[in-house]
């Protein structure tokens, strides 16, 4: 996405355009492009540079936490025209706007564009709208073992980091899934990698001491 801001020194004002008073419309996608390109005049004057060698901070702030942390950021311009300044994000992202779009469709932010001069700061500040990216390539993988799917592995699946209660049927299953059985004639049965099958004795009633 690219858009242009034109910057009233005088008034300390943002607009769409030099003539239209009415405010630029930003409306990013989450881990998409973006690239403003900046404007500054006087009142009653064409757009230029601004005097001197000014210091330049661009910030995408929550507007519910403005002293939060900061959603993206850019601190000197990525190109500098011949009366503009441009500011490019390959892709508006970063952990704390991740989490603030969350599953919404879109979320409302704050782009302040500030400047120094001489130790003088001067800002403008413009309300945004930040839309949620289909395909959120930095978000992390789901945990397998994370809420239903973890119900789903427990009722079908032998746990070994949790207690489970099987039926009778579930733990036979599970021992010949091992290749264990217990013999009509008492024995327990073994099958090994090899094919061979080793038998072990067992004694019913009261354990011998």
């Amino acid at each position: 996405m690219e858009a242009a801001i034109y910057i009233n020194t005088t008034s300390r004002t943002a607009h769409a355009s030099l003539t239209a008073r009415q405010a630029p419309s930003i409306e990013p996608r989450l881990q998409a492009h973006l690239k403003l390109t900046c404007y500054f005049f006087a009142e009653d004057d064409d757009p230029a540079l601004l005097a001197g060698t000014p210091a330049f901070r661009v910030a995408l702030k929550d507007v519910a936490t403005p002293s939060g942390s900061v959603l993206a950021l850019l601190s000197a311009p990525t190109a500098t025209g011949s009366d503009n300044y441009e500011f490019e994000w390959s892709a508006i992202d970063s952990a704390a706007l991740r989490s603030l779009v969350a599953d919404l469709d879109s979320v409302p932010a704050m782009l302040e564009i500030e400047w120094t001069i001489s130790s003088v700061i001067e800002r403008v500040a413009i309300p945004v709208t930040i839309h949620n990216a289909w395909i959120r390539t930095a978000d992390s993988a789901p945990d397998p073992a994370a809420e239903e799917s973890d119900d789903w592995l427990t009722a079908r699946a032998l746990r070994f980091d949790e207690a489970q209660s099987l039926t009778d049927a579930q733990l036979t299953q599970a021992l010949t899934n091992l290749g264990i059985r217990v013999t009509a004639g008492g024995y327990l049965e073994f099958t090994a990698s090899t094919g061979d099958v080793f038998y072990i004795g067992l004694n019913s009633g009261t354990a011998p001491a």
